[in-house]
């Protein structure tokens, strides 16, 4: 494998969690800046590693066009938590 193969499970978990923060809107419109940029960079390495793609994917593909928080299952679920704590205090 080359340095410029990609690996699919990885990129379609990564697909998943760009999916899953722009659900909970967490994304482009409204960019982590600060701390929360640090929460992102762990939330990605967390989702990277995460064994649970599949499971990820079929959820996104049945789940409503957003919600509020992520599935139990994800290991993220706290870190999306809190940038969404964060949001909400920046706007209040």
């Amino acid at each position: 494998m080359s340095p410029f193969d990609v690996n699919m499970p990885v990129a379609q978990r990564i697909e998943n969690l760009l999916e899953m923060m722009q659900r909970l809107g967490i994304g482009p419109v409204t960019p982590p800046r600060g701390a929360a940029e640090q929460v992102v960079a762990s939330a990605v390495r967390a989702c990277e590693a995460c064994a649970d793609g599949e499971i990820c994917r079929d959820w996104l593909g049945h789940a409503t066009p957003t919600f509020d928080q992520a599935p139990p299952f994800c290991p993220n679920a706290g870190r999306f938590a809190k940038l969404l704590k964060e949001m909400e205090s920046r706007h209040a």
